[in-house]
């Protein structure tokens, strides 16, 4: 067959290429995929006064200079569910992490509850208790007990969460955007339902995000 060295180098040609594919080329997507989102991304911008304002009743507030694509985490309901963060939302989700141990946690959640339901259909809100000593359904009793809503019935017990997203410690709140992307980071507890809170979030929800 004459055609047969060709042959043999145009197979040796096609295995080393894919080859160095499938080495380079996850990394290459992904720093593909990055240089697009920071070329895309507009930082959020709630006037300094607003933010300010809303800021003295935190440890930190922090917005987001870069696109930081929330991370994904497993977390179950009241009924033990799993559940996944969702991506392509329709609306902006605000998602706090407490514990049933945090004083300051559950002081904040009737104010968060209330924020839920003022703010329904225009920022969803969910808070996930990351205790290690109980299960869902003890996070539901521990709600229920306290007559607050179901939108804090969520539980993960798992710690690679809390380094997944640089928890250093709780309440921390993160407000995200429909994209996905982190867009502020709320460190330490606060009246949700505060004319500062309500005049940040006005504010925000002005930039459709």
């Amino acid at each position: 067959m004459q055609n047969k060295p060709l042959f043999i180098a145009l197979a040796l040609a096609l295995f080393v290429g894919s080859g160095v594919a499938g080495y380079f080329g996850p990394p290459l997507y992904k720093q593909y995929r990055e240089a697009r989102l920071a070329a895309g991304f507009v930082p959020p911008a709630v006037p300094a006064l607003r933010t300010r304002a809303f800021s003295r009743q935190f440890e930190n507030l922090l917005a987001a200079t870069r696109p930081m694509p929330f991370p994904d985490i497993a977390f179950t309901d009241a009924k033990g569910k799993p559940h996944r963060f969702p991506r392509g939302r329709d609306r902006p989700l605000l998602i706090n992490f407490w514990a049933t141990w945090c004083g300051p946690c559950v002081v904040e959640l009737p104010s968060l509850d209330k924020f839920a339901r003022d703010y329904k259909g225009r920022i969803d809100v969910i808070a996930v208790a990351v205790d290690a000593d109980r299960t869902a359904g003890q996070i539901g009793h521990f709600l229920e007990n306290r007559k607050l809503g179901d939108f804090a019935a969520f539980h993960s017990g798992d710690p690679a969460m809390m380094t997944k997203l640089d928890l250093g410690g709780i309440p921390t709140s993160f407000l995200i955007g429909s994209d996905g992307l982190i867009l502020y980071r709320f460190e330490g507890d606060a009246d949700w339902t505060s004319p500062d809170a309500r005049a940040f979030f006005d504010a925000f929800l002005l930039q459709k995000r």
